[in-house]
């Protein structure tokens, strides 16, 4: 695998909180930490290998819709904490099940992925900006993810 770091902030501009992890890229790209690419997709599911191809380290900072907290709260956890089933999810394959099916066919995967998850209030509805809770949430976001990167 490469030696780089990648962080990989997913979304959709139009579909309103779920284009928070490009509002945090665009932070990030403010002052860009260093050695550091930062990169904003649409992608998801399998695809998002080939977004990490290259990089031994990854976070992905993503919308999420759990229900189990509020709008705009932020959490943070190494990907191998989520306990997804097999199969279909929102985004299509979800990230630990491409992962792993990489890893089964020996593809060459990031050995460290962590994960900064925003929760939003309103991935549904077709239409540009976020939600304001999750817009505040966007700095706090922007700090996690340079602690995630300080945490090798």
């Amino acid at each position: 695998m490469g030696a780089g770091t990648l962080v990989l902030c997913l979304g959709n501009a139009i579909r309103r909180d779920d284009g928070v992890g490009w509002r945090v890229a665009e932070a990030l790209l403010v002052d860009r930490p260093p050695d550091v690419e930062v990169r904003m997709t649409a992608l998801s599911g399998l695809y998002l290998l080939d977004e990490m191809e290259g990089y031994d380290r990854v976070v992905v900072v993503d919308a999420v819709a759990t229900g189990r907290h509020a709008p705009g709260t932020v959490l943070a956890f190494p990907l191998e904490a989520v306990h997804a089933a097999p199969g279909p999810a929102p985004h299509g394959l979800g990230l630990p099940s491409a992962l792993e099916v990489a890893r089964r066919m020996g593809v060459e995967v990031p050995g460290q992925v962590d994960v900064v998850a925003i929760e939003v209030a309103d991935m549904g509805s077709v239409g540009y900006g976020l939600t304001p809770e999750v817009a505040a949430a966007v700095p706090e976001a922007a700090a996690r993810v340079r602690e995630a990167l300080g945490a090798s």
